[in-house]
């Protein structure tokens, strides 16, 4: 079982941080019966997070886990938790068939590069989850523990971000990484199926207008959200127009 860390981040949110490979974050999101889920980790990684949602105050039964995207370190203990705390998993429609029946990302990788690296991914990691069981599914607009759903995909074709509106806070998933203070869009070369889909996920973040914005990599952007993505963008869009060389 990997390292566990508790993290508050804002009223009803804290973070999980399991190190393990690398970083990856697990929210634990306080409402009136309890606590939701965002995430669930590699596998192996479930009793970690049982463990933190103990450790809060009662109510602390998880009741729903909403897994963001279908990436091994977001749904790997997925099975698990919804066992052990007789929790409901949700996803979005899109993403239901990558997680439910295994389905490789590579099919909706948009570059040669990210195919080769999302079918190695799918070989090594993906078909390592146990089986996951959703019940149900979240889009666009719907509301659940305090939690609106908001589509940013490109990581992933059907990734999901949750904004928690008492607290102005995004729980933004893989649309944005904050690692070694340095933001960005991949952990690792050719994971994000759609670069440019992904970019304009990223710019849907800062048009939302609030401040505080949680990755599941790396540190919360807390006061200054909207102000960093928009200069990573702006870099970016450099990238893209510079004159290429003769």
């Amino acid at each position: 079982m990997p390292v566990a860390k508790l993290r508050p981040i804002s009223s009803h949110v804290a973070a999980v941080d399991l190190h393990g490979r690398f970083q990856v974050a697990v929210f634990l999101v306080r409402h009136a019966h309890g606590l939701l889920a965002v995430d669930a980790g590699f596998p192996g990684w479930a009793y970690a997070v049982l463990t933190a949602a103990q450790s809060l105050p009662e109510p602390n039964r998880i009741t729903h886990v909403i897994l963001t995207h279908a990436h091994s370190d977001h749904i790997g203990g997925a099975s698990v938790l919804a066992t052990e705390s007789g929790a409901d998993v949700l996803c979005s429609a899109e993403e239901r068939p990558y997680i439910e029946e295994r389905r490789s990302l590579a099919r909706a990788a948009c570059s040669l590069g990210s195919r080769v690296s999302l079918t190695l991914n799918h070989w090594l990691q993906q078909r390592r989850v146990p089986p996951v069981s959703v019940a149900g599914t979240l889009a666009e607009g719907d509301r659940l523990g305090g939690l609106a759903v908001i589509a940013v995909p490109g990581h992933t074709p059907g990734q999901i971000a949750l904004v928690h509106e008492q607290d102005r806070l995004v729980l933004c998933a893989d649309a944005l990484f904050n690692v070694r203070g340095e933001l960005g869009h991949d952990p690792a070369p050719g994971v994000t199926a759609d670069v440019r889909t992904a970019e304009d996920s990223m710019r849907r973040l800062a048009d939302i207008g609030i401040d505080d914005v949680a990755p599941s990599h790396g540190p919360a952007l807390l006061g200054d959200a909207r102000e960093r993505i928009t200069a990573f963008l702006e870099r970016r869009r450099g990238v893209y127009s510079a004159p290429m060389g003769i």
